[in-house]
């Protein structure tokens, strides 16, 4: 099947790539996906290539052909993408074209609560209509976290959604994180309002935990 789609993420997963976004017409939620278990499923640099030889990025319009939908336990927005078959750029949506087709959520809580992961057996004890792993929302305020240890960077992001704090999630965003790469370590309040692509990540099998990811970061304001 052929799919029209608005990307909103293509954020780092294992060294590849993990790339999501919505229907251009019906606002559905779409994660593409490989066949390849080694990397998780995510997306190399040659599945994500457009046919006129750029890597797609936030925001792009794809036309894309996916064989068929691949859901988990509590991801169901999986979609397994066609082999040898290049990705057409049909344009690039703006903030407000997205807020069209999918406005950001409007649920009490950012995946079923303010922490920064959920319970393997949470997932499992969810019915099918109730599993959520993708999640646009208009945070009300944002703090990013930059913190370096042992050469390594930490982007994370405290957000204020819904009068409610939540703990600190990592940004897995590309541009955002190359954004940061200039700054010193510390915490710096974000002035322009976002529209932000949230995602829950794969059980982190030492702690049977999923943890919730930003991946996807658009400023609207």
């Amino acid at each position: 099947m052929i799919k029209d789609i608005i990307l909103l993420a293509v954020s780092k997963k294992y060294g590849k790539y993990c790339v999501a976004g919505v229907d251009n017409s019906s606002g559905q939620w779409y994660r593409l996906i490989s066949n390849d278990s080694d990397v998780h499923y995510a997306l190399s640099d040659l599945q994500i290539r457009l046919s006129n030889g750029e890597l797609a990025k936030k925001l792009d319009i794809v036309r894309v052909t996916l064989w068929d939908k691949a859901i988990s336990y509590f991801q169901t927005e999986n979609y397994l993408i066609a082999k040898n078959s290049p990705w057409e750029k049909l344009g690039e949506a703006t903030i407000e074209s997205v807020k069209a087709v999918h406005p950001p959520n409007r649920s009490d809580f950012i995946f079923y609560d303010t922490t920064r992961r959920l319970a393997k057996e949470h997932y499992l004890s969810l019915p099918v209509d109730k599993i959520q792993s993708l999640m646009l929302v208009s945070p009300q305020k944002a703090l990013v976290q930059i913190r370096d240890s042992n050469k390594d960077r930490r982007i994370a992001i405290i957000l204020c959604y819904n009068d409610r704090e939540y703990e600190p999630l990592p940004v897995t965003d590309l541009e955002f994180i190359q954004l940061c790469d200039t700054l010193k370590a510390g915490d710096y309040p974000m002035r322009k309002s976002s529209l932000m692509l949230l995602s829950v990540g794969e059980c982190y099998e030492k702690d049977q935990h999923h943890y919730k990811l930003i991946a996807g970061i658009m400023p609207s304001g």
